[in-house]
């Protein structure tokens, strides 16, 4: 579970970083990121579904696409954003 954690960590915190030039991050829209995430979750044996829905932000409604993976523990699935 501490792989996961961490895995996921790195992720968000690289993906939200395009300024750091020498870190790599997640390059690309939602369904890039979404994509990516998926493939590493699946990677460790984690179960995964990508979600579409709208967000809303600043008064404006967006398409956006996200990941759920199901917990090993808990059998409950778990969201990730990846705005």
């Amino acid at each position: 579970m501490k792989k996961i954690i961490l895995t996921l960590c790195c992720l968000f915190l690289l993906s939200c970083a395009p300024s750091y030039t020498l870190i790599p991050y997640i390059k690309g829209n939602c369904v890039d990121r979404a994509i990516v995430i998926k493939q590493k979750l699946e990677s460790q044996g984690y179960e995964t579904r990508l979600v579409l829905g709208v967000i809303q932000q600043d008064n404006e409604k967006y398409g956006h696409i996200w990941i759920e993976y199901m917990d090993k523990k808990s059998g409950k699935w778990m969201r990730i954003d990846n705005y």
